[in-house]
C-alpha cells in the first residue's frame, strides 16, 4: 500500500504529508488527532482499522519560513504546473530550458528557465526565441511562497481535501 496522510499543524495549516505507516504511529503515540479515514484498511493479527488520511497536531509547530522559494528543476515544474511552456505538451519526461541561453548570458534562476518538452528544447537548442521564431505560452517569474504553496497543494491532488474540509 502506497498511501500517504496529510499533516496540519495544531491551527490548521499544512505542514505536508507523510506516509500511512508513520501517521499510524502518531496516532498510536497520542500526538495527532484524526480529522478524516481514508478508505483503506489495514489488517493486523489482532484487529483491523482504518488509515488516517488527514491528521492534525496536537501541539502547534512553530516553522521557519524562508523569504523565498528554493530554485531547483522540481520547483519550476510546480510553477509551470508539469507543462511544456512552448508547445503545452505535459507529462513526465520536461526537462528545463533557458529562455536566455546560458552562452549568450542568460542566468539559471526562475526567471530565465521554463519546464520544457525534449522536442522543443532540442529544437530551440542555443538560440533565442527570436532567432526560432518561438513564442513562450506563459513567462516565467519567481513565485511567492503562498502562490507556490498553493500550485503544489493542487498538483499533489491535496488541495482537493484541504478545500472539502474547509482550510483552503
Amino acid at each position: 500500500m502506497n498511501a500517504s496522510c496529510i499533516v496540519l499543524n495544531a491551527d490548521y495549516t499544512f505542514l505536508g504529508t507523510v506516509c500511512w505507516k508513520r501517521a499510524v504511529k502518531l496516532v498510536m503515540a497520542n500526538k495527532v488527532t484524526v480529522l478524516k479515514y481514508s478508505d483503506k484498511v489495514v489488517r493486523c493479527v489482532e484487529k483491523a482499522f482504518k488509515v488516517p488520511a488527514v491528521i492534525v497536531l496536537l501541539k502547534i509547530v512553530r516553522m521557519v519560513y524562508r523569504s523565498k522559494v528554493p530554485f531547483c528543476k522540481k520547483n519550476v515544474l510546480v510553477r509551470d504546473q508539469h507543462r511544456c511552456v512552448y508547445c503545452g505538451f505535459q507529462g513526465k519526461n520536461l526537462t528545463i530550458d533557458h529562455v536566455t541561453p546560458l552562452s549568450k548570458g542568460g542566468a539559471t534562476d526562475f526567471d530565465n528557465c521554463v519546464a520544457c518538452c525534449k522536442p522543443c528544447n532540442t529544437k530551440k537548442g542555443s538560440r533565442t526565441l527570436s532567432e526560432m521564431r518561438m513564442h513562450l505560452k506563459k513567462r516565467p517569474f519567481q513565485p511567492t511562497i503562498s502562490e507556490f504553496m498553493r500550485l503544489k497543494l493542487k498538483s499533489s491532488g491535496i488541495y482537493e481535501y484541504l478545500s472539502e474540509l474547509g482550510i483552503y
